[in-house]
């Protein structure tokens, strides 16, 4: 009986839970979190729009010059790699559509020398930096437009005006610079 007697209670109260409505939880922390984060900083790493691709970036160091020069170099490596992926998407697409020229090993080569220096040559569009505690947060936000990717693509390829034709006037290519 005495068995029974818990059995019943442990089920109503389960019952009870199972039944209840879930209340929202609200976070009633307004600390400032975003505070600590420039208002040009945006949520996401790799962006672009109609005149070029950004990335940002963020970084710590014991002073606010390395704190900035750590998020500009990560940002420029950000920068880089997703370009990189929307140009190797380009040329798969072309191999998809059956170009033989873009399997080459030395067209591979060109296109990747090529983009390597949009690390180099990507602008520095902010920086800025907020301490904490003895500690400095750098953020910085790099740009390459269309127009100079294109360029850095085409002398990428030199006098391959064959690569040239291929790549830079497929529609693949044309609608990444247009976007």
């Amino acid at each position: 009986m005495k068995n029974t007697t818990k059995l019943v209670f442990i089920a109503i109260v389960l019952l009870m839970v199972a039944c209840s409505g879930a209340n929202e939880l609200q976070n009633t922390n307004t600390s400032g979190a975003n505070d600590l984060y420039p208002s040009w900083y945006g949520a996401y790493e790799f962006s672009s729009d109609t005149s070029g691709f950004y990335a940002r970036a963020t970084a710590v160091a014991s002073d606010a010059d390395m704190a900035k020069l750590r998020a500009e170099k990560e940002a420029r490596a950000l920068l880089e790699s997703y370009i990189a992926q929307e140009l190797e998407d380009v040329r798969s697409e072309l191999e998809r559509d059956g170009s033989s020229i873009v399997k080459e090993p030395n067209f591979i080569l060109m296109l990747r020398n090529a983009h390597l220096k949009v690390e180099e040559e990507a602008s520095v569009v902010d920086t800025e930096h907020f301490e904490k505690d003895g500690v400095f947060r750098g953020f910085a936000k790099v740009e390459m437009s269309k127009q100079i990717l294109k360029n850095l693509i085409e002398s990428g390829f030199g006098s391959k005006n064959s690569y040239i034709k291929e790549y830079l006037e497929s529609r693949a290519f044309k609608e990444l610079i247009s976007l």
